[in-house]
């Protein structure tokens, strides 16, 4: 459970890396302007630590322009902790160090204090620090400000009031902090909950449908789906002048492998057939299991290489040939295929299916023929009785 939070922080975070980014930038850039602004406040107002005072902003400004070069870095999200609270500090000291400057007579502290808690304010509000670094850097800010305000002399009752303005700010930016990163972590939750199960209905639409297109037992495409590949193979030989050859392939035997050894055998007979046809036919051949004990091989082959159609047909029926050896049984099965190709014999996918599968169902009718008198020659030699002839010495 830990590990997978551990997980789901860093893709957090990776997930608003350029977030951070972008606000820090508009932060660095925003300092920047808002300091070279007031500095012309500085100069209609501040009389006696003029120099002083724009020396500290020209300090500053350097401080935020440095922030918003290192937001370039490669290393900026490791370090933004870092790099954050340093440019916030720099600009919340030098902003203490103009208030320690200022005079009565000026009337610039008051100005100088509001930019003071326009710092705390941002620190929760403009990053994306941890609540508890903010919170840090809002005590060490208050806490060198009221070191500032006595070494002043200030009154106690004026210091306790500021204090308790930017303890208020604080307060607030904490709170606020507090309800962004908790919107942005159920934002970011419920946008990965959506793209979870999207990717689940993805994967389960991609399921069913290669569930729809295939055959469970064999993992070969069905009968509607090679169709669909036949029209496409169609459509290639019609544009390049190929040959699509199309071979219906019925096996021989297999019914007997049912009777005698029952279905699971026969599945696995199915399985093995399936296999070295996959290994038999060439790249971007179509094969697939029709249904029962019927598959179908699609062949798209250049103009001259017909001759070489029943070359494969051959190669087919040898290594479906191969005995099989499925739980200590030898078995040997046959196969009928029929043949048709395009354009000899029809430029329609329907057409070439049915001219292929009567091609093979008469083939198999004389297989069917051959072994049946087979069978009836072995039950005629078996039923003939020889009797001795009568002898005349018997």
């Amino acid at each position: 459970m830990i590990k997978r939070k551990n997980i789901q922080e860093n893709i957090f975070q990776s997930h608003i890396s350029a977030e951070k980014i972008s606000v820090s930038r508009t932060m660095s850039l925003l300092g920047t302007l808002l300091f070279l602004l007031f500095a012309v406040a500085d100069i209609l107002s501040v009389s006696v630590t003029l120099t002083e005072v724009l020396a500290t902003r020209g300090v500053v400004i350097a401080g935020l322009l440095i922030a918003y070069a290192l937001s370039f870095s490669k290393y900026f999200l490791k370090y933004y902790d870092i790099i954050l609270s340093a440019a916030y500090l720099l600009t919340a000291a030098g902003i203490e160090v103009m208030i320690y400057l200022s005079v009565a007579e000026d009337h610039a502290s008051s100005v100088y204090f509001a930019g003071l808690i326009l710092v705390i304010m941002t620190l929760f509000g403009w990053s994306f620090l941890k609540v508890r670094t903010s919170a840090i850097n809002t005590v060490i800010v208050i806490a060198s400000y009221s070191f500032l305000e006595i070494t002043r002399n200030i009154s106690l009752s004026a210091l306790f009031v500021n204090i308790f303005f930017l303890l208020s700010a604080g307060a607030i930016g904490f709170v606020s902090q507090l309800i962004r990163d908790r919107y942005v972590r159920e934002n970011f939750l419920l946008q990965q909950s959506l793209k979870e199960v999207l990717e689940a209905k993805t994967i389960e639409a991609k399921d069913n449908a290669y569930l729809a297109n295939h055959d469970p037992l064999t993992d070969l495409p069905n009968r509607r789906y090679v169709t669909e590949l036949l029209e496409e193979s169609l459509e290639t030989a019609k544009r390049e002048d190929k040959i699509l050859a199309i071979l219906f392939l019925d096996l021989n035997g297999f019914k007997q492998v049912n009777d005698v050894y029952g279905h699971a055998v026969g599945d696995e007979v199915l399985t093995i057939v399936a296999k070295r046809l996959e290994f038999a036919v060439r790249e971007g051949d179509n094969l697939s299991r029709l249904s029962g004990d019927e598959f179908l091989v699609g062949l798209l082959m250049e103009e001259e290489g017909l001759s070489e159609i029943k070359k494969m047909a051959a190669k087919f029926t040898a290594i479906i040939s191969k005995p099989m050896n499925i739980d200590g049984v030898s078995l040997k099965i046959g196969v009928s295929i029929g043949i048709a190709a395009y354009p000899i014999h029809g430029d329609k996918i329907n057409v070439l299916l049915n001219i292929a599968d009567k091609k093979m169902y008469k083939i198999k009718r004389g297989v069917q023929n051959v072994m049946r008198d087979r069978q009836q020659a072995e039950v005629e030699r078996e039923s003939v009785v020889i009797f001795p002839g009568n002898s005349r010495n018997g």
